[in-house]
């Protein structure tokens, strides 16, 4: 099916061309583009194994534990902390964030679009990315996807932690929800990493907004 996408909007470009009509040939360069897009998207790619090794540790929500969990694994970061996720509400997770950008750590994150801008009616989310941007964090949003629905940190290289805890106050406090962390695992980070350069690729710098 991907292919067909793009051999049909391949197929649309160059009919364009023979035309001469710059205003379809414009709308077929944007179908084309967003063929791509969707081929980098939805091309197959083989799952990943990675070693067990290094240590698990679980914590579960509602209640403080879910959150205490991904704080430390944010303070346990001296190089680099990368973050992918859907809703970015959490103060907390934004001022441990902060501090490792004042302890000199490179924070980058991706984090959907719609959810954190457009729908954000109480303005927490764009005041959160707002904040890191100016701190010098890499913030970027994401619109390929119908949701970005990664929730992931991935520290130094070697400890990821996952899991369906979104990085907000509902989260933390009202939801069932999990987190799990593989401490000291540079296999599964580098996995992880993968998905992440991929979808940092696809999006965009987030633009301050006041």
């Amino acid at each position: 099916m991907r292919y067909l996408i793009y051999a049909t909007a391949a197929a649309i470009a160059g009919a364009a061309a023979l035309t001469a009509d710059p205003a379809q040939a414009a709308r077929s360069n944007v179908a084309e583009h967003t063929a791509r897009m969707l081929l980098e998207a939805s091309s197959p790619r083989m799952s990943n194994r990675a070693p067990a090794t290094g240590e698990l540790e679980v914590a579960f929500s509602p209640g403080k534990e879910a959150l205490d969990l991904v704080l430390r694994v944010i303070e346990s970061a001296r190089g680099q902390v990368c973050v992918l996720a859907y809703s970015f509400t959490s103060a907390p997770v934004v001022r441990a964030l902060l501090a490792a950008r004042k302890r000199g750590v490179a924070v980058q994150i991706v984090v959907d679009e719609a959810n954190n801008t457009g729908d954000d009616r109480s303005g927490r989310a764009r005041a959160a990315l707002s904040a890191l941007v100016n701190a010098g964090a890499d913030v970027r949003v994401i619109d390929v996807y119908a949701i970005h629905h990664d929730k992931v940190l991935i520290v130094d290289g070697r400890t990821v932690q996952t899991g369906s805890f979104n990085y907000s106050d509902a989260a933390a406090r009202r939801n069932s929800e999990n987190v799990l962390v593989n401490w000291d695992n540079p296999a599964l980070a580098k996995a992880y990493l993968t998905h992440f350069e991929r979808n940092q690729r696809q999006a965009r710098p987030y633009r301050l907004s006041y």
